[in-house]
């Protein structure tokens, strides 16, 4: 099993968009809404396809109060980026006025909006072909490849450990869920009791890939019979998801790679300008109307 894509908080899409675009090089990918709320802007980042496993997704939310990390949190993004890059990297930062740390697998540095720790480590893989981001001074040869995984702070390891095992089959050796190519969910043992508050840079979920839809109803059907707790069975159009709690309480979900963010608009216009499934088209006028008001109109990112 591979990572699909990782969902956190923003408070600003603006400096979002700039952040992880002009500074980290990817593209925006989906410029649309929360399909549970459609008063809240969600933005996708990935390579030019928006490849699942390549995406980082932000749910916009302006009033947004600093967030406490406590009993239970997904923490971290894990990026991947080509062998011998790090030190383009490094320049890269530093001129932005980011600070780096070396890491034992690489460099960890915070974002500058919301703190969230990200991650950089060498692979193999470099981006080619159609996965290359366009309109980028950052060059392929350094492009981000791949989401590798997260950290997840939960109160007993162990039982989420199983979780991963027992319903996923996972293997998890020294707390560390093994995913395929390097790719990980590391497990560590919340320190307190306090209550985790959700705020700026919180994750809200981690997603997983399946091949298909018949896989994922198996899952579905898995999680039913083991009693887990079952949140959701949903087509989001690009992808189909099940989201189920672990035993910490954090949500994750499993999405189908098909049929792909090329569902209801050209590859090469995707993310300039704002984007609904089929199921949401009809919503397209009030969603304008809403977000006119709010002083945005989806065309405020050079693509």
């Amino acid at each position: 099993m591979k990572t699909h894509h990782i969902s956190l908080l923003t408070r600003d899409a603006e400096k979002n968009v700039h952040f992880y675009t002009k500074i980290l090089g990817m593209r925006l990918v989906k410029n649309t809404v929360n399909q549970e709320n459609i008063r809240i802007r969600h933005l996708f980042y990935g390579d030019y396809l928006g490849t699942p496993g390549t995406v980082v997704t932000f749910f916009v939310v302006p009033m947004l109060g600093p967030r406490t990390d406590a009993k239970r949190f997904f923490n971290t993004i894990r990026l991947s980026v080509p062998n011998g890059s790090l030190d383009y990297w490094k320049d890269r930062l530093h001129g932005f006025g980011i600070q780096t740390d070396d890491i034992e697998e690489g460099i960890s540095f915070k974002d500058s909006l919301d703190d969230v720790t990200i991650k950089f480590v060498e692979t193999h893989n470099v981006l080619s072909d159609w996965h290359v981001v366009k309109n980028t001074d950052v060059p392929a040869k350094y492009q981000i490849t791949r989401l590798m995984g997260s950290e997840l702070h939960i109160p007993d390891p162990t039982a989420t450990a199983n979780f991963f095992h027992d319903w996923m089959g996972l293997q998890v050796i020294d707390n560390v869920v093994q995913l395929e190519d390097g790719q990980a969910i590391e497990l560590f043992k919340s320190p307190n009791n306090d209550r985790t508050r959700f705020g700026r840079g919180s994750i809200d979920h981690f997603a997983f890939a399946v091949p298909d839809l018949k896989t994922l109803d198996n899952y579905y059907h898995k999680a039913l019979d083991m009693k887990l707790n079952f949140e959701e069975y949903i087509d989001r159009g690009w992808f189909k998801s099940l989201y189920v709690r672990d035993p910490g309480n954090n949500r994750v979900e499993l999405a189908t790679t098909e049929p792909g963010f090329s569902l209801e608009e050209p590859i090469l216009t995707m993310g300039s300008q704002l984007s609904l499934t089929p199921k949401f088209e009809n919503k397209r006028q009030e969603i304008l109307d809403f977000y006119a008001k709010e002083g945005v109109d989806f065309h405020d990112v050079d693509d």
